[in-house]
C-alpha cells in the first residue's frame, strides 16, 4: 500500500428492497413509503446516509480486516442524497501512512459517487495495518 495508490472501487445497486432491509418498512418514511418521499420532494426514498458509510467499512475491511474491526475511524460528510434505483461506486485513495506505536495507521481518501459520477458523499477512513514484525 502506497501512497496515492487506487483502491479496488465498490459497487452496490441501491434498491428499494435493500433500503427496505436497512431501515425497516415504516410509513411515511422518506426512506420507505415512495409516496411519502415524493410529497416531500424527492424524486425516489432516499438511502440511510449510513448506508454509505456500511459500504465505506466494506472496503476498508478489505483493505485491513482486523486492523479496521479493531482500529478503524470514519469521518465523512453526506454531500447529495442516493435514491432507490442509484448505482453507488465506493472509491478509495491511500491518502497517508503514519506509525501507530508497532502498527502503521493507514489514512484513505473515501468518496462515493452515483451513477452520473456525482459525489454524495467524501471523506476519510482510516485503521492500522500490522506490523508483522512486532509479533516475532
Amino acid at each position: 500500500m502506497q501512497v496515492g495508490e487506487e483502491l479496488p472501487a465498490l459497487t452496490k445497486a441501491i434498491s428499494q428492497r435493500r433500503i427496505d432491509c436497512y431501515s425497516g418498512v415504516r410509513p411515511h418514511s422518506i426512506h420507505t413509503d415512495p409516496e411519502w418521499a415524493r410529497k416531500k420532494g424527492f424524486k425516489a426514498p432516499l438511502a440511510q446516509a449510513l448506508m454509505s458509510t456500511a459500504y465505506v467499512s466494506q472496503m476498508m475491511v478489505q483493505l485491513l480486516g482486523e486492523g479496521f474491526v479493531k482500529g478503524g475511524e470514519i469521518s465523512a460528510a453526506f454531500v447529495k442524497p442516493v435514491f432507490a434505483g442509484d448505482i453507488l461506486t465506493v472509491h478509495g485513495r491511500i491518502k497517508s501512512r503514519e506509525t501507530a506505536g508497532v502498527n502503521t495507521r493507514v489514512t484513505v481518501e473515501v468518496w462515493c459517487e452515483n451513477e452520473q459520477g456525482v459525489k454524495t458523499m467524501v471523506g476519510t477512513a482510516s485503521g492500522l495495518e500490522h506490523d508483522l514484525r512486532a509479533s516475532e
